[in-house]
């Protein structure tokens, strides 16, 4: 790269990495928000002849609501300075800076973008606006791509189901008739006899923990864990612990366990955990955690 190239360049990102007077709030509102872009008032604008945005890298298409890891990469077109994304349905856009040269296209710039999808999606597809501008503020035609919503939890008999409002490491364990217990350290209650190989859809027959969130404060910010049976679980009284594992930091949070049978009967129970409360240890032989909600299966 040359000197006056490099020169251009930082004057190029400096420009456009300076506050917006149109920059507002955290966008918790929106469907879709970008990590360390800027959130601007209103849609994506009209079509003035701008630049284009000539690539982009899409290598997760199906996303989980709560995902806030989801990468987005690729180049704009020559002129194009800023990147602008916009979900389908939201009333404000995010524009994003480009990160440098691409070394193989030299009058095109890279950017990336990460992105983080809301728990309050409603359907099963978010359709993701994206438009580049120039350095009069021009903006060039809008391109398009769509990300698949996975289903929050497969089709069940029986859900229970545990969602908070902090960045910490909560747990849920849910303790069946017979005593075991499901959650993190036994994430299916089926247990294969020693020695045996177990059929391929064994685990189909117990309660099932799919995802340990925000593990060890390694924050995914899912905020959500079930434990799913999607066969008939065995009948008797259920009862459901919250564990506050790790408060990462934070001072409290509030939390909702919800139980789903699939003759659409719930049963809900919620409250606050502290801080403190993540330094109760435990006996041996004892559920971790605050017994929250008991219920029945016939």
């Amino acid at each position: 790269m040359t000197r006056a190239r490099s020169v251009s360049l930082c004057l190029l990102l400096l420009g456009a990495c300076e506050p917006s007077p149109s920059l507002f709030g955290p966008g918790l509102d929106q469907q879709v928000r970008v990590s360390q872009g800027q959130l601007i008032r209103g849609g994506l604008a009209l079509d003035a002849g701008g630049p284009t945005v000539s690539q982009v890298l899409r290598p997760q298409p199906e996303v989980a609501r709560g995902d806030a890891t989801v990468q987005l990469d690729g180049r704009l077109g020559p002129r194009g300075i800023a990147l602008h994304l916009q979900a389908a349905g939201d009333e404000d856009h995010w524009q994003v800076a480009p990160k440098g040269f691409d070394f193989t296209i030299t009058d095109e710039l890279l950017w990336d973008a990460q992105l983080e999808f809301s728990h309050a999606i409603p359907g099963d597809r978010v359709d993701l606006l994206l438009q580049a501008t120039d350095a009069e503020g021009r903006a060039g035609p809008v391109d398009s791509i769509d990300f698949t919503i996975l289903p929050d939890v497969p089709p069940s008999q029986l859900l229970v189901s545990l969602g908070w409002n902090s960045a910490v490491d909560l747990d849920l364990h849910v303790q069946l008739p017979d005593g075991t217990v499901v959650g993190p350290k036994n994430p299916n209650s089926n247990e294969t006899v020693p020695g045996t190989v177990p059929e391929p859809d064994a685990w189909m027959q117990g309660g099932v923990y799919p995802h340990d969130s925000n593990q060890q404060c390694r924050l995914d910010l899912r905020n959500r864990e079930d434990v799913v049976w999607v066969q008939p679980p065995p009948s008797g009284t259920y009862r459901a612990y919250v564990h506050l594992f790790s408060p990462c930091d934070e001072a409290a949070v509030d939390f909702q366990v919800v139980v789903h049978r699939q003759d659409h009967s719930d049963d809900a129970a919620g409250g606050t955990l502290y801080e403190f409360d993540s330094r109760i240890h435990p006996a041996p032989g004892e559920v971790p955690g605050l017994l929250v909600l008991e219920f029945e299966v016939p």
